[in-house]
Formats: C-alpha cells, sequence, structure tokens
C-alpha cells in the first residue's frame, strides 16, 4: 500500500521502499494537496503556492499542466484508481489519513493526551512513538509557499511541544541525564530562545554533575533574551538558576 510522508524530505512510500519526488513544482504541488488532504485545493491557491512572489501569464493552464503530470506519476505508482482528484474549483488528493505521516503523528499526539500525563500513562509510549516519524524537518525539500510554510511551522512547534514532554517525563524518571543532555542541546539549536528547553539543559546538566555548565547555560539565554528580545530569562528559570547556584555553593 502507497504512502505519504512529509516530516522530512517528501516521499512516497510503499513496501520496503521509499520514493523521492523529482521535480520542484511536483513536490509543492504534491506537499499542498498532501497538506490539505480530503480538501478540495482551487486552483488560484495552488498557483499562488507554486509562485508566491509573481504568477506567470497563464498560471492556471501552468497548474492544469503540473496536475496533468503529478497525475501520471501518481498513476505509475498507486496504480489506475489515482487519487488525485478534479474537484471544481481545483483538485482532491482523497488519501485515507492513516497513510499520512503528517496526520498520523497528529492522531499519536492527540491519542496521548487523552491519556492524560501520569508517567504510567500510556502516553508516553504514543509521544515516542509521533517522534519516531520524524526524519528531518518538515517539508525540509519542498520549496517555500505560504500552505507549506504555515504547515512546516505548525508541525515544528508541535514536534518541540512534544519533545519537552517526552524529556520532562524522562529527567522524573530519574533517566541517565547524560543521555539527555545531546537531545536537548539539538533542540535547542532549532528552538534558540525556547526557555522550556534551556531549563531542561540546566536541570540534566546539574544532575550530570556540571552545576557551573548550567550556570553558563542560564546567562547564555539571559544574553540572547537581552539582545533579540529586550527581556530577561522567566521567573521560574531565575528560581531555578538560584536552585542549582544554591546548591553548588553548599558543596
Amino acid at each position: 500500500m502507497i504512502s505519504f510522508a512529509y516530516l522530512g524530505p517528501l516521499e512516497i512510500q510503499g513496501p520496503g521502499r521509499a520514493e523521492r519526488v523529482p521535480g520542484r513544482k511536483q513536490r509543492q504541488l504534491l506537499a499542498t494537496l498532501l497538506i490539505r488532504h480530503g480538501q478540495i485545493v482551487s486552483i488560484a491557491e495552488i498557483g499562488d503556492e507554486l509562485w508566491p512572489e509573481e504568477p506567470p501569464k497563464g498560471a492556471e493552464n501552468a497548474v492544469q499542466a503540473h496536475v496533468s503530470r503529478l497525475r501520471r506519476m501518481l498513476h505509475d505508482r498507486v496504480g489506475p484508481h489515482s487519487s488525485l482528484l478534479t474537484r471544481d474549483p481545483g483538485y482532491q488528493l482523497d488519501v485515507p489519513p492513516d497513510r499520512v505521516d503528517a496526520a498520523r503523528f497528529q492522531e499519536l499526539c492527540n491519542e496521548a493526551r487523552r491519556h492524560g500525563s501520569g508517567t504510567a500513562s500510556p502516553a508516553l509510549a504514543l509521544y515516542r512513538e509521533a517522534l519516531g516519524l520524524w526524519r528531518g524537518p518538515a517539508l525540509q525539500d519542498v520549496p517555500s509557499g505560504p500552505i507549506r510554510d504555515a504547515e512546516a511551522a505548525r508541525l515544528d512547534r508541535m514536534r518541540t511541544l512534544v519533545a519537552t514532554r517526552v524529556i520532562e517525563v524522562n529527567l522524573n524518571e530519574g533517566y541517565r541525564p547524560e543521555e539527555i543532555i545531546p537531545v536537548i542541546e539539538d533542540l535547542i539549536s532549532r528552538n534558540p530562545l525556547h526557555e522550556r528547553l534551556y531549563g531542561q539543559l540546566m536541570v540534566a546538566l546539574d544532575r550530570a554533575g556540571h552545576p557551573e555548565e548550567a550556570l553558563e547555560i542560564y546567562q547564555e539565554l539571559r544574553r540572547r533574551m537581552a539582545h533579540e528580545l529586550g527581556l530577561p530569562p522567566s521567573l521560574a528559570l531565575d528560581r531555578r538558576m538560584h536552585s542549582i547556584l544554591e546548591r553548588a555553593n553548599d558543596k
């Protein structure tokens, strides 16, 4: 069974294989229809996505040509029962949600929230399964466009939120901080002003026996926030810093 994945590069996945989508416009078109899967996307919206700066003359005909090429490509991989449908005033990709990795990620997160946040809850396993679907930044090989960019930003926020929840449970459950530190540092590299991640990194470093490094992390964030936002760190992070400092001075 064919499925589609864009939590990373855009791929068409089948049993034992994964194919990248050739052509910038083909990737843009397929990604647009996948993001709106099950919905009709108008020709005008597709045109704005493919040519966000300025559409060419005859943009409607150009959209139709790209759709024809995409339909042929899907026909070659899916078979005669193509899921790319013509629906006034545009087109619809009729794909079940369980065959789109981003929709599966959303469903796993929703299911985890329904279980609650207790450490013994199945929520943690569901969140980990959701994070395991990612292969890189969402839509990373799809050119910029308003629909693509909004979806990539939304998914990145969700990914970061889920990751912080998993890290929090791991810290509370006493997982080895040395194993968690690189994960938090990677997230910070992609979210350089995310205070919760800095707080988690400070806790992990302190528990790993590196309180001085934890305090340096606080100072780094303080300088960055002052320079970029003109704001100090939150009171919660400030209290965490003082708690680490007090324990370090008592030793």
